[in-house]
């Protein structure tokens, strides 16, 4: 007599993957309703303009984020949900193929478990509704995955090019997902029955069709005398300029910044998977799930060793190794999923830190709202660029000039109109400015800057008249200062 199965397990009268698909869907609306009214940030604002320049590339990034902001400014406008649409409709995409790569190598409770739990970060949860690179890194990161998975499952060609259609087009977004091509190699090394994958054509054929996708970045930098490796390598403090130095500080403290914006037990909990991961040596003897695991680890090492390498003499940004934690935020959802069936003991802890990260990430949601502390930086920026504007009026100047990108970029994004704002020019190029034309000085400018006047403007204009200093104040504090100064050429300039 065949024993009888177990029924699948229901959520609230739907399979997992419906539930995902409905837990995805509710979450993409409120984010689309949160990022309509949660103000621009300034790096927004920054890819906005580039958006307005498109490029085959651009000094610090590949085209990816330019084209992707100009196609929701195409559709809705150059308001917050067009600069922001296509931030949340990747979030929504990523989610879903988290799901899919956790149901491939375990089972659909996993996966919702994972997606659960991706939505619980106060790093993913928050960057959803922002549009930078890593809405886009991080859904080509997993849909690579997932392409790779079944390519090496499956075995079809089309899955292996479009594995390399998809780290190719996430390379074009972010250039660490690359780093995506060695987690591949070594788990085809690493697995002697899918080393023989390497002498057929499939995993030849990702890395051409990545190299045909990597090319504009390529084209634009041998036009532009390699100035994106000289960012990267300024971006590192790799580029040999004082001594190179070692501060455990800063790693400790890159460590506790990955800590918060992953949430603190969260984060003890994958430092615990990463433990478990080690210590079975992923021995075969468990399969095909075993197979998975080491896959979703080694998604996960390139990344974030590189980083926590770099943290050693540098202070980097708490998102650098954002897309690192996707695999590993699986492995953990396939440890709670056991842990949830066979030990009770743990399950405390386990709803403990769901909740705790979900409070995280609801505060974090609420802090312009409630007026807390990282609300500050979305804060002030309407109102020194209203205030700019009445000035520019007053004094007749129409041409607006910033110390630096950011100002430059958020100001004229809540300008009337969102007029173009120059900056000052660094050499060699800082940022994607310095490559745009300059300020013209054949007319009046004003120059809002919360430093001394530079040398550079002194060539430029003979007359730099203070105006008026624009104070932002956050609880009864000042905490945005700029001063306004006009700047004239009285005479034309010399032929």
């Amino acid at each position: 007599m065949t024993p009888a199965l177990d029924p699948p397990p229901r959520f609230f009268g739907l399979s997992a993957s419906m539930a995902a698909l409905v837990l995805i869907a509710v979450t993409t609306l409120l984010r689309f309703f949160y990022a309509g009214w949660l103000p621009i940030l300034p790096d927004e604002t920054y890819y906005l303009q580039w958006a307005r320049h498109l490029d085959a590339s651009y000094i610090s990034k590949g085209p990816a984020i330019a084209y992707t902001i100009a196609a929701g400014t195409g559709l809705f406008g150059g308001n917050n949900l067009g600069v922001r649409f296509f931030a949340v409709l990747l979030s929504a995409g990523t989610a879903w193929q988290v799901f899919l790569l956790a149901r491939r190598w375990y089972d659909d409770v996993t996966a919702l478990i994972a997606v659960l739990l991706l939505g619980v970060v106060p790093l993913y949860a928050v960057g959803a509704v922002v549009i930078t690179i890593d809405p886009l890194s991080a859904f080509f990161w997993v849909w690579a995955a997932n392409l790779f998975s079944r390519a090496v499952q499956k075995g079809h060609l089309a899955d292996w090019a479009l594995a390399g259609f998809a780290v190719g087009s996430g390379f074009l977004a972010k250039y660490l997902n690359a780093l995506e091509l060695l987690a591949f190699l070594a788990f085809l090394l690493l697995i002697p029955a899918r080393r023989a994958l390497l002498r057929r054509p499939g995993f030849w054929v990702m890395l051409i069709v990545v190299g045909i996708c990597i090319t504009p970045v390529l084209w634009w930098n041998a036009r532009h005398g390699w100035v994106s490796f000289g960012q990267l390598m300024n971006r590192g403090h790799l580029a040999g300029k004082g001594p190179f130095e070692i501060s455990p500080l800063s790693f400790l403290e890159f460590l506790a910044m990955q800590a918060v914006v992953m949430s603190p037990l969260l984060f003890v909990a994958m430092a615990a998977s990463i433990g478990i991961c080690l210590a079975r040596k992923f021995s075969r003897s468990d399969g095909s799930r075993q197979e998975g695991e080491l896959l979703l680890f080694l998604l996960f090492v390139p990344v974030f060793v590189m980083y926590a390498a770099l943290a050693w003499h540098m202070r980097g940004e708490p998102n650098w190794p954002a897309v690192s934690y996707l695999s590993l935020l699986i492995i953990l959802a396939s440890h709670w999923r056991k842990m949830l069936l066979a030990r009770r003991t743990a399950q405390p802890f386990i709803v403990l830190t769901f909740g705790l990260a979900w409070l995280q990430t609801l505060l974090m949601h609420g802090a312009p709202l409630l007026q807390l502390p990282p609300a500050s930086r979305v804060m002030g920026w309407r109102e020194i660029a209203t205030h700019l504007d009445g000035l520019r009026q007053s004094q007749q100047a129409d041409v607006l000039i910033a110390d630096a990108y950011k100002e430059a970029s958020v100001f004229s994004y809540y300008l009337p109109g969102q007029g173009f704002i120059y900056t000052l020019r660094h050499s060699p190029p800082a940022n994607q400015y310095d490559l745009w034309p300059g300020y013209p000085t054949n007319r009046r400018a004003l120059w809002i800057t919360g430093e001394a006047t530079p040398a550079s403007l002194r060539h430029d204009f003979d007359s730099i008249t203070w105006v008026e200093r624009i104070v932002v104040y956050f609880h009864d504090k000042p905490f945005r200062e700029y001063d306004v100064y006009r700047c004239e050429n009285t005479a034309p300039p010399s032929p």
